[in-house]
């Protein structure tokens, strides 16, 4: 699905692919956050390259897209899930099968005579090493005041529910839409929607760190 909705024509040189639309839509506004502060990311835009399992044929596709002979880096950014070597192996060898340059490792770039090329991994962006996803990063770094007392309020909460039979799948997934749901500002919305909104903290140390590699790539 990602693929098909985001064939289109390539009109920035420096491209993020991210996993999902989640993903996508938090990197979108991040970078209009960007934008409104500081030079330097107005030749940026984010894609959706689908789920993990895509990613080796949407990089091999990438190349026939219009437009992508102006591109000059591309900085892919998924989450490391239950396994961050496996997660950095995957990217790797996605890259490799797909002859781009391959990164030693989180946040560091490889380059060859046309594109410079990077990977970053939720929920640490950058190279320490941490299992999770975009919501492990998102609820630790909510902007409402005093938040820490309410996360540990809804994760005891689906906690208690958890011993009672309740089986959550994806739980990081549910901490974060609790958290909306009892919000007025977010309720109901999607991580994209309540990040427009303004819910997340994009000062924090992670993404400082995303902005120095996005930085260091479009120079």
């Amino acid at each position: 699905m990602g693929r098909e909705k985001n064939k289109k024509v390539i009109s920035e040189p420096n491209i993020i692919l991210c996993e999902g639309e989640d993903a996508t839509l938090f990197i979108i506004w991040y970078l209009e956050y960007l934008r409104k502060r500081e030079k330097g990311f107005e030749e940026f835009w984010a894609y959706d390259f689908g789920g993990n399992e895509e990613l080796p044929t949407f990089l091999s596709d990438l190349k026939r897209y219009p437009g992508f002979d102006i591109v000059s880096s591309i900085t892919i950014i998924r989450d490391s899930e239950d396994n961050y070597e496996s997660a950095v192996q995957s990217v790797k060898s996605a890259l490799a099968n797909s002859g781009f340059p391959v990164p030693s490792e989180p946040n560091a770039i490889a380059k060859d005579n046309k594109i410079k090329m990077a990977f970053s991994l939720f929920p640490s962006l950058s190279s320490s090493k941490r299992n999770g996803t975009l919501e492990d990063l998102y609820i630790e770094n909510l902007k409402e005041d005093d938040v820490e007392r309410l996360v540990n309020d809804i994760q005891s909460f689906l906690f208690a529910l958890k011993s009672k039979g309740r089986h959550f799948k994806w739980f990081h997934k549910a901490k974060i839409h609790t958290y909306f749901s009892v919000t007025d500002e977010f309720v109901s919305k999607k991580i994209g929607q309540a990040t427009e909104a303004g819910a997340f903290n994009f000062e924090c140390v992670e993404m400082n760190m995303l902005k120095e590699l996005l930085k260091s790539i479009a120079l």
